[in-house]
């Protein structure tokens, strides 16, 4: 840390003192009497070149208006390095880096107004920004492929041996196959570390354990402790939940369980899968009473309502429940889209049997395109971990799916190549035999390497990225373009819309006098706290690269 801030604090030194110098040397050229100036560079010019005083004229006209672009050029330079130390995204850099040698060839005009023989001309401003700009380009366009490389090659090297060891555990329990990898004693920790951010411990546990890997005494205990521990907590969330289900169909309200512990009690131990939470597709008549419900039954609710979700919590049983009026919110484009595509899920739902307690949840095929798109959203705005990506293969494993109409729907919103490339993991990892997809959509060919390595890299909703997690907003808006909404620009990245803030910033929700401060609270985290705001904006664009690679851009 220190080396970093001694060569950031030299750059700005030196950058900052050759921009004060060049600034100067303007200064003073400028400061010159315009006749004398003149008539000394014509003369030189038609002594040198042979023409008579006209041609001179003209070449020295020329002469001086390439001297003022190379002359703000030149100045940009350093202007770029020094705005490049700090923590700004490359558009930022690059837009103060021109607007400041922009403002700079103002004050320059503006003092010619007070030297003889000079005057105040618009022309000049435009030919000195036009320098600095495209001086700046010049900087950026290397700039720029030096980051994509780095993203690139740092995307290459995501899936690392910790991560091909929890891989390896995880398809070992759902797949009942051995492990295929011993874990070292050095690499346990890592190996914790990443099944702990992806929610899957106790299952990799499991698949260790009964591997007879060559742990410590400590390590095994370790691993034993942490999985009981989270087992322990899920058998309550489940036990509260189910009862809470029961009372919610006893007052005679029809919920669909969506996720959660349909899938889990798909897997060979139920509650070894843990879920943070339950979600309930209500009917907009029910929404009231299965509220009533949970508040008689201990729970409080999180946030106020939002007219899409309310989540309350279940604080002795530490059981969460998002009780949804539609699945998706309905932002009037990318997620009404996907509410559309599943349409009525109460037409037909099924029921799952969970511990003796009938749940209601969608018919298999829609039930199936839902958790596609539910995991591509995560997928979209941060990251999507690989245990949603286990719950779509089990689950497919389990159900007969329409894969025609899952693939039709899926392409309606260009999202076909990346199902394609998590059924593809799904056969590879979790035992999902993809021999009887018959949709022509259906890619059995497709590199799903560099999506597995997104998801490694990015854990549960993106948890273990935090660049990931700010880069979000930046696919989104691109993602809603690709599906023929306006282009939006950097400042509604910046500014997301309300409904947006309030989801992101609990304090807005409550009150919605603060949703300024929420604004403010955005913007000063981008601009004064310690992450590379650049590395945002870098992961942002390789992240959209890898989601061009599946046509969903």
């Amino acid at each position: 840390m220190e080396n970093h801030v001694s060569k950031t604090k030299l750059i700005r030194l030196v950058s900052g003192s050759f921009t004060l110098l060049l600034m100067g040397v303007i200064f003073f050229f400028s400061a010159q009497p315009g006749e004398a100036s003149d008539e000394t560079s014509v003369g030189l010019i038609a002594l040198l070149f042979g023409q008579d005083w006209d041609v001179a004229l003209l070449w020295n006209a020329l002469a001086r208006k390439a001297a003022h672009m190379l002359e703000f050029g030149a100045l940009a330079v350093p202007v770029w390095c020094f705005f490049g130390t700090f923590r700004l995204s490359r558009r930022a850099q690059f837009w103060i880096s021109t607007g400041f040698c922009a403002l700079y060839a103002v004050s320059d005009e503006v003092h010619q107004l007070f030297v003889e023989a000079r005057s105040c001309e618009i022309g000049d401003v435009l030919v000195d920004s036009l320098g600095a700009l495209a001086a700046v380009v010049a900087l950026c366009l290397p700039a720029d492929r030096l980051r994509k490389r780095k993203a690139l090659k740092h995307k290459s090297e995501a899936l690392s041996e910790a991560d091909q060891l929890v891989l390896d555990a995880f398809s070992s329990y759902v797949t009942g196959r051995p492990m295929t990898l011993p874990v070292p004693e050095e690499q346990f920790s890592a190996f914790f570390v990443r099944s702990f951010a992806h929610k899957i411990l106790p299952m990799t546990a499991q698949a260790v354990m009964q591997s007879g890997a060559a742990l410590s005494a400590a390590q095994q205990t370790t691993l034993k402790q942490e999985a009981a521990a989270q087992l322990m907590r899920q058998v309550q969330r489940t036990e509260t939940f189910l009862r809470t289900y029961r009372a919610m169909r006893e007052a005679g309200t029809t919920p669909l369980c969506v996720k959660g512990i349909v899938c889990r009690s798909l897997y060979p131990e139920p509650d070894l899968r843990i879920s943070a939470d339950e979600d309930l597709l209500t009917r907009e008549e029910d929404f009231d009473r299965c509220t009533e419900t949970l508040l008689r039954l201990g729970f409080t609710a999180r946030q106020p309502d939002n007219g899409y979700e309310v989540t309350f919590f279940h604080p002795e049983s530490g059981c969460m429940v998002e009780l949804h009026r539609s699945l998706f919110p309905e932002d009037g484009g990318v997620y009404s889209r996907f509410n559309a595509l599943l349409g009525d899920l109460f037409r037909a739902p099924d029921t799952v049997t969970v511990n003796g307690t009938g749940i209601l949840c969608p018919a298999p095929t829609d039930h199936l395109l839902y958790m596609v798109l539910h995991a591509f959203k995560h997928f979209l705005i941060a990251g999507v971990g690989i245990r949603q990506l286990a719950d779509i293969a089990v689950f497919a494993r389990h159900n007969t799916i329409d894969w025609p109409t899952v693939f039709e729907k899926c392409d309606t919103v260009r999202l076909a190549g990346f199902l394609s490339a998590v059924l593809r993991i799904g056969a590879d990892r979790f035992g999902l035999d993809v021999s009887g997809i018959r949709s022509p959509l259906f890619d059995a060919s497709v590199d799903a390497a560099a999506l597995l390595d997104d998801v490694m890299a990015g854990g549960v909703y993106g948890s273990r990225n935090t660049d990931h997690r700010r880069s979000g907003n930046l696919t989104f808006k691109e993602y809603a373009a690709a599906l023929g909404q306006k282009k939006t620009s950097f400042l509604s990245a910046l500014f997301p819309q309300k409904e947006t803030m309030r989801r992101r910033y609990a304090f807005a929700a409550r009150h919605g006098w603060l949703l300024p401060a929420a604004y403010f609270a955005r913007i000063f985290g981008y601009l004064f706290t310690r992450h590379d705001t650049a590395r945002t904006f870098a992961t942002a664009e390789s992240r959209s690269e890898l989601m061009r690679q599946y046509g969903i851009f």
